[in-house]
């Protein structure tokens, strides 16, 4: 069966697609429990210290959850607690323990938990009540590093302000940030840095993953199926169903997608998935998987018979075949995607669809009007990228290109 041209709410595959939902268990007046926000509903578990007091931010990325929220849509179980002065962390660690042990099957990893610690203030508390369980298989600290004396064998991935030396223990992993305060990967902090905070997340999935045994998930497969529903379904709900509870997607060209369920759903609706022509497709050149991400090359081959909102804004149909390659950088947590950064030339696009001008006027120093050569290429940089004996290099750096006296 054909996919639909056109979008209708009525149609069976766009019904909702109900996100993940699993509500907060309160165990005591200090500790919940947040179970795995992942579309599988299991996964290891984390005992989190958070920072009693983080300054507004007033206007932060509220797109970005907090720690609880974001590490359960990474899918793990939660055990969090506020790092008040008066609290009693060796209890909360049992309590911890406990309480995610008590969520049965939810947890499958239990003989191993791991602990994360927001504030620095308490570190060598939570550190030092670690030390007589075994269950506790590592721990990850911000800020600063306990006391040296008490280090042991308890692998430690730890997030600095400062230079700190850790070459006699080999159980510390010490990473340095150009920041503040330990605050800065909280987004409700008005010390908030996102690209340290993506760095640091995306550390902390690795070190938790090599210590606890997971959770792992096939991030190649979840990102076929998010552009199988985009481009072969042509499903809104189910594109939107592939995707965390506040995602966004950036087309850097064009600035074109959506930062928020409802906008990013509204662009898919109005301006994406219905505006790519029915022969639409994507050819891979290469991929690679990291632990949160991938980044896949590809070429996107398309008739431009109507217009295509989001790749030409405003420009009609102009029927001309175009092949255009793009770069696609994917954050996917969990099970789900966060959010895509996808970049092409537009130069290309816009040349292959006869809108840009080989020549335009030059004036010189001289008053002079001479022309210039555009330093843009084709179809035959999709094809040079696809296999590299079809193209030649350096031909833009030869005789014919640049300022000319007269246009060809």
């Amino acid at each position: 069966m054909a996919p639909p041209v056109v979008y209708d709410p009525n149609c069976p595959e766009e019904m909702p697609v109900p996100l993940p939902n699993a509500p907060i268990r309160r165990v005591t007046d200090v500790l919940s429990v947040q179970p795995p926000l992942s579309r599988r509903g299991h996964g290891p578990g984390i005992v989190m210290f958070l920072p009693d007091d983080v300054p507004a931010a007033g206007g932060q990325k509220l797109l970005d959850p907090g720690p609880v929220q974001k590490w359960a849509e990474e899918g793990f179980a939660v055990a969090f607690a506020t790092a008040r002065p008066d609290l009693n962390v060796p209890q909360i660690l049992v309590d911890a323990l406990n309480a995610l042990i008590d969520l049965g099957d939810i947890l499958d990893i239990k003989a191993k938990l791991a602990i994360i610690v927001y504030d620095e203030l308490v570190i060598d508390q939570v550190y030092r009540a670690s030390l007589g369980d075994e269950r506790f298989a590592c721990m990850i600290g911000y800020g600063t590093a306990p006391s040296v004396e008490i280090a042991s064998t308890l692998p430690l991935l730890l997030h600095i302000l400062h230079s700190y030396s850790t070459q006699a223990q080999s159980s510390i992993e010490a990473h340095l940030y150009p920041v503040s305060s330990a605050s800065f990967v909280l987004p409700d902090s008005s010390a908030y840095d996102p690209g340290s905070a993506a760095l640091a997340h995306s550390r902390s999935l690795v070190f938790l993953r090599k210590h606890l045994g997971g959770p792992h998930f096939d991030l190649e497969k979840i990102w076929e199926e998010h552009t199988y529903f985009e481009f072969a379904s042509r499903s809104v709900a189910k594109t939107m169903g592939t995707m965390v509870a506040e995602p966004y997607v950036n087309h850097i060209p064009t600035m074109s997608g959506g930062v928020g369920r409802e906008n990013l759903t509204r662009f898919y609706r109005d301006h994406f998935i219905f505006s790519n022509p029915a022969d639409a497709r994507l050819e891979v050149v290469s991929r690679t998987v990291g632990p949160d991400r991938v980044v896949d090359e590809f070429v996107y081959h398309i008739t431009h018979d109507k217009q295509v909102d989001w790749l030409l804004p405003g420009v009609p149909e102009t029927h001309k075949k175009l092949a255009i390659p793009m770069l696609a950088v994917v954050n996917i947590r969990g099970d789900r995607l966060y959010n895509e950064h996808i970049w092409w030339d537009q130069a290309t696009v816009l040349k292959q669809a006869g809108i840009l001008p080989t020549y335009v006027p030059y004036p010189t120093p001289e008053g002079n009007v001479h022309f210039l050569r555009l330093p843009v290429a084709g179809a035959e940089l999709a094809e040079m990228l696809v296999d590299e004996s079809k193209g030649r290099s350096n031909a833009m750096l030869g005789e014919g290109w640049g300022v000319v006296r007269n246009a060809a």
